[in-house]
């Protein structure tokens, strides 16, 4: 072969080797390292042992406790409460429960999931549940309050710790009263007061500005007639510390009405009046028969 030919075939087979070469994958190191993959936060679970007891619309609301399982993401809080009722009814809580993730926020509380649900409590009874509350981005219930009710009524306040305020539970307040007054023929002997914020009568709870103190006491006839004394709520009135005269609710339990024998006594009646929300002071029970009129004082003290 002559040289060349010779040039010319080893010049071909350098291209093949070339166009061979370019087929073939050469690793290309990456300029960007491979991150690790972020781990997932890890949700935190905190008890609160609350055992509050709040008494709203005639019920006994006893909260036990409250468990979150928290990260930054947020996550549930779950309350467990036992409705206790004391009536001769059954009876529901109609007052919504909520929470107030931030007791110093502008927030607005939370509803509970639509699977948590609040039972009907069997007369003298109890019946228990679980309420769900899901957060976002909350990673903390230290500054939580459970709130049960709504403006314009009153409302209970359960705090998880101290950081959420003071508890607000309705608690109804019994007043060791005494004290007689006679109006002409009619003689009234005072025993006991109870103050609440609810009527448990009707399972409903109180406005606001308002609460209801319950009068209870004596009646004796000092008259002779044999038919008796008509004894209803135009015998009796309440007079606040500022001198405004308060009758008996007209709702058809909140006075006693009785026929008393002449020279008898009966014992136990009573009278619901209402009165606005944080009255303390001297008042007077009104003793009224005709034109005749006796106020047997007490205090209510604040």
């Amino acid at each position: 072969m002559s040289r060349p030919s010779r040039m010319a075939r080893l010049g071909a087979l350098a291209l093949l080797g070339v166009a061979v070469a370019s087929c073939v994958d050469v690793p290309v190191q990456s300029l960007t390292p491979t991150l690790a993959p972020t781990p997932e936060p890890t949700p935190v679970t905190t008890t609160y042992q609350l055992g509050t007891t709040v008494w709203y619309e005639g019920l006994l609301v006893h909260v036990d406790s409250a468990t979150a399982t928290l990260d930054k993401r947020g996550g549930p809080v779950e309350v467990s409460l036992r409705f206790e009722n004391p009536g001769d009814n059954d009876a529901e809580l109609n007052a919504r429960i909520l929470l107030q993730v931030d007791a110093g926020g502008t927030e607005p509380p939370v509803a509970p999931t639509r699977d948590s649900k609040v039972p009907i409590a069997p007369a003298h009874g109890t019946a228990a549940a679980v309420l769900i509350y899901e957060l976002q981005r909350v990673a903390s219930a230290e500054k939580a309050v459970l709130l049960i009710g709504e403006a314009p009524n009153h409302v209970a306040r359960i705090p998880f710790t101290s950081a959420g305020g003071e508890a607000v539970v309705f608690e109804p307040v019994e007043l060791v009263l005494s004290g007689r007054g006679d109006a002409r023929n009619l003689r009234i002997t005072l025993r006991t007061g109870l103050l609440r914020w609810d009527l448990p009568d009707y399972s409903q709870e109180l406005a606001a500005d308002v609460e209801v103190l319950t009068l209870t006491y004596d009646v004796t006839y000092l008259g002779s007639f044999t038919g008796g004394f008509a004894f209803t709520g135009d015998n009796v009135a309440l007079r606040l510390p500022d001198g405004t005269l308060v009758e008996a609710r007209p709702d058809g339990h909140s006075q006693s009405i009785e026929l008393i024998a002449a020279q008898q006594t009966k014992k136990g009646l009573f009278s619901r009046f209402e009165i606005p929300s944080g009255t303390t002071g001297k008042l007077q029970l009104v003793v009224r028969s005709g034109s005749a009129t006796k106020g047997i004082r007490f205090t209510i003290s604040g």
